[in-house]
């Protein structure tokens, strides 16, 4: 057996119009990802204070969110596995659990926070990669138990489930609901002009100058980018990939973005890119909805994206065809032009 872990994402392509650029750059590492914050035309007390915010709000909703390590989720977890109910004196986790829940159901399942358990089994709840694959009768036992985030019911601050399969797990949430609490605090601070990216999960705010802030397109299998995106105004995007933690066996590539029907991680997609139009969650929506883009059967990605009502979008299959919505294909520009016959749109 032989696994890599490639950590890579979406990565700023910056259009540059002049010899001063009056940009403040910050990066850090949390979420086990990259952060990068560009903020466009401020005083650098400023931006750098602002960014040092956004930081601190980056690193409180790390420890707020992880599902595994001491925390209010673990603390969740343990008691619907010991099939307990437990109080959670904390709002903002109990609208989490109620927004995830109801984007399970937009999704249809396919997007399910609640399959902790499978994740773990798979050893994507590591640091370190796991060295060998799981049974698969370990994995059928958790499918057939059938863990949803509509198991669990809160009611005056009593959290419960009435399926001890439940694990809540949101790794396919975080980033996006990140996004959307830095954008309030430059709303807050009267930042006008702003680029964040967690880990290919990007918002942009405002312009750089009188450009557009662009976003290039990674190529999934090799080093550098196929693409460019304009990012508008209060637009997100968010990218799901079989290259960002994956482990190999007898030369068969296992993400870590599993498929909640099978218990197995999905197959046939190198990576899911999604576009969100300005909105109190976008950063969240592109996150979560990059999922069953990914997830689904290449047959069936255009049904899924139109029950989303995603307009923008961009899917690369591990045969190298690329999926991409008519909005998407007006906006994007190749490095490399790909081959027509290998393009399919709506």
């Amino acid at each position: 057996m032989s696994f890599n872990k490639i950590i890579v994402s979406l990565f700023l392509c910056l259009i540059y119009g002049c010899s001063y650029d009056p940009i403040y750059q910050k990066k850090h590492y949390i979420f086990g990802t990259l952060v990068d914050i560009k903020i466009y035309g401020e005083k650098e007390e400023t931006a750098k204070n602002i960014s040092n915010e956004i930081i601190e709000e980056l690193n409180r909703l790390h420890q707020l969110l992880h599902p595994w390590n001491p925390g209010i989720i673990n603390d969740i977890n343990q008691a619907i596995a010991n099939d307990k109910s437990i109080y959670i004196n904390n709002n903002e986790i109990i609208n989490i659990i109620h927004d995830a829940s109801t984007l399970e159901n937009n999704t249809k399942g396919i997007f399910n926070p609640a399959i902790g358990k499978l994740v773990n089994l798979w050893g994507f709840h590591s640091e370190t990669l796991p060295t060998k694959l799981p049974s698969k009768e370990a994995i059928n036992s958790l499918v057939t138990l059938k863990p949803s985030m509509n198991n669990i019911s809160i009611k005056n601050n009593i959290l419960k489930s009435r399926n001890n399969s439940v694990q809540i797990d949101l790794g396919g949430y975080g980033k996006g609901y990140a996004l959307d609490q830095i954008k309030n605090i430059l709303s807050v601070n009267d930042i006008p002009n702003a680029l964040i990216n967690i880990g290919g999960n990007i918002l942009a705010l405002g312009k750089r100058g009188s450009k557009t802030w662009v976003v290039a397109i990674q190529n999934p299998r090799e080093p550098g980018v196929i693409a460019k995106i304009p990012l508008k105004p209060g637009w997100s995007i968010g990218t799901s990939g079989d290259y960002q933690k994956y482990l190999i066996d007898d030369k068969i590539r296992y993400s870590h973005l599993i498929n909640p029907f099978t218990g197995s991680p999905s197959q046939g997609t190198q990576s899911a890119i999604v576009l969100t139009p300005p909105s109190v969650n976008s950063g969240t929506l592109s996150d979560v909805y990059s999922k069953p883009l990914f997830i689904a059967h290449k047959n069936k990605k255009f049904i899924v994206a139109k029950s989303l009502g995603l307009n923008y979008f961009l899917i690369i299959m591990e045969d190298n065809s690329i999926i991409i919505s008519k909005d998407m294909m007006n906006e994007i520009s190749w490095y490399q032009e790909p081959d027509a016959k290998n393009i399919i749109t709506n």
